[in-house]
């Protein structure tokens, strides 16, 4: 079922949303890599990333937020993940767009990205965002040791 959520804005993330990161991804089963790893990403140029928020929540907060980087022609969705309790209100699909239109601005001609084998949630949504599997990468993650899917789409 489709949850409504009335009041989204998808902004830039910054240095300062980095805390908040930490328990987003607690709560997703995303690896968090550590304040300073984002911090410096976050100061190249070939990084960037965007946050969700729920602007009409007292404080605003953040609903999800995804991290890439272009590389030549290239998209690399790193990270992307929505708290539970705003899934499946199209916010996910509003980071991916914001993803893909960032790397179209940087000349990125396609996306690609890896996910668990065991995240069917995760696979699902890709593929039906026109994402297809292209490949897998063995003993890709870590803790636990798991194979991924490395999945991509034309932009």
């Amino acid at each position: 079922m489709k949850r409504v959520i009335p009041a989204i804005q998808i902004l830039d993330l910054t240095p300062a949303d980095v805390p908040d990161l930490e328990s987003l991804e607690a709560v997703t089963q995303l690896s968090f890599w550590g304040e300073i790893h984002y911090h410096r990403f976050l100061d190249q140029e070939e990084y960037f990333g965007c946050k969700a928020i729920v602007a009409d929540a007292e404080p605003p907060k953040m609903a999800g937020f995804f991290l890439a980087r272009s590389i030549l022609e290239n998209l690399e969705l790193l990270k992307i993940g929505v708290y539970p309790e705003y899934q499946n209100a199209g916010i996910g699909t509003r980071l991916m767009h914001a993803a893909f239109a960032e790397g179209i601005k940087r000349g990125c001609l396609r996306c690609f990205l890896e996910v668990r084998k065991s995240n069917e949630s995760a696979i699902r949504f890709y593929l039906n965002r026109n994402l297809k599997i292209a490949g897998e990468r063995i003993h890709y993650y870590t803790q636990p040791v798991e194979d991924a899917w490395i999945m991509e789409c034309w932009l």
